[in-house]
């Protein structure tokens, strides 16, 4: 809320970042005995420019979330292209659980300072309430947007895009892809 939040533009290979951030919470996610799944479709560029410290942050909150919140079950992570230019593109971000889903009374103000369910939320999972916040400002500097759909006891799919430039020369290695059937 106070401003000070930047958005460093710099080359960034998306499938790397994609795989590192799912690779991280698979671990915690396996503990519970959670199916952790990523999907990148076919077609999804990889080199991109951007800031890809603000984008990790997005989904190591959105993945962190989906993780606390889902007691059995699967999470998902799915990239897909949602528009796409000569220069940029915007990129679109999915995590849906299975997890404890939130009520329609909050959905309106998920992404507002200290919205959570109720206390017991917060007793039962931990956490500020910043997050879902934090995460939809740096969507919105990123030149994207963050929607959620919820159902209390079914679990909820969070969506944010993010609109990234084309690297003029994508980078000389070669793309790592995630395989649309890959379980991490």
């Amino acid at each position: 809320e106070a401003g000070k939040m930047e958005i460093a533009v710099t080359e960034l290979d998306l499938m790397d970042l994609v795989k590192e951030v799912a690779e991280f919470f698979a671990i915690q996610a396996h503990e519970k005995g959670i199916e952790l799944t990523c999907h990148v479709a076919d077609g999804t560029p990889s080199a991109f420019r951007g800031d890809p410290m603000r984008l990790r942050q997005v989904l190591v909150n959105l993945l962190g979330n989906a993780v606390k919140f889902t007691e059995k079950g699967n999470i998902s992570l799915d990239v897909s292209l949602e528009t796409e230019a000569e220069q940029a593109a915007v990129v679109r971000f999915e995590v849906r659980d299975t997890g404890i889903g939130i009520g329609p009374d909050a959905l309106p103000c998920i992404f507002s300072a200290f919205a959570q369910e109720d206390g017991s939320t917060t007793r039962r999972y931990g956490g500020t309430g910043l997050g879902l916040t934090i995460a939809g400002q740096l969507a919105q500097m990123m030149g994207g947007k963050t929607a959620v759909e919820s159902v209390p006891g079914k679990g909820s799919l969070f969506r944010f895009t993010a609109r990234l430039e084309k690297q003029r020369r994508p980078a000389n290695r070669a793309e790592s892809r995630l395989s649309s059937s890959r379980r991490l």
